[in-house]
């Protein structure tokens, strides 16, 4: 049996020890990084515990696209040997959920092509977003909270870079 629950300040250690553990010690040499120099979006931390064990996490970052503030989904953090059993799924359903209740526009996030657009993330390749150093273009992808907002980006080439 598996919860899902906020964040504490108890709980950094073990995320940490899992981003590790998922991506490796170098996960701050990729580009994503760059967008994240603060701390994330506290209201949207989650930690998924298993047998009260934490065994994945999900944080969201706020970053700007061009003049509107947005989420920026991950990292997504599952211990590797514990991949392939619904955890990510879960702690992306929840985070999408929980996002719906607050004032966000849209989440972009940096992931797997076909992992995302099972949640409802569509490309972010046609509206033009400039991202800070090297991606695979089909790595982006948008989930929108607010109708419209996609569509009042297209032409406008907007960069996307760190809150501050």
């Amino acid at each position: 049996m598996y919860e899902i629950a906020l964040q504490t300040d108890a709980d950094t250690k073990i995320v940490d020890a899992l981003m590790d553990e998922a991506f490796g010690l170098n996960r701050h040499a990729r580009s994503v990084w760059n967008l994240r120099p603060g701390a994330p979006v506290a209201e949207m931390c989650f930690v998924l515990r298993d047998n009260g064990i934490a065994v994945g996490s999900l944080r969201f970052w706020e970053v700007m696209l061009g003049t509107h503030p947005i989420l920026l989904l991950g990292p997504l953090a599952v211990r590797p040997d514990l991949r392939g059993k619904g955890y990510g799924k879960a702690l992306v359903s929840a985070g999408l959920t929980h996002a719906k209740s607050f004032n966000w526009p849209a989440i972009l996030v940096s992931g797997e092509v076909d992992y995302y657009p099972k949640f409802g993330f569509v490309p972010a390749a046609p509206y033009d977003v400039q991202w800070p150093g090297f991606i695979e273009p089909e790595r982006l992808q948008f989930f929108e909270l607010k109708n419209g907002f996609l569509a009042s980006l297209v032409g406008q080439n907007l960069p996307v870079r760190p809150v501050g």
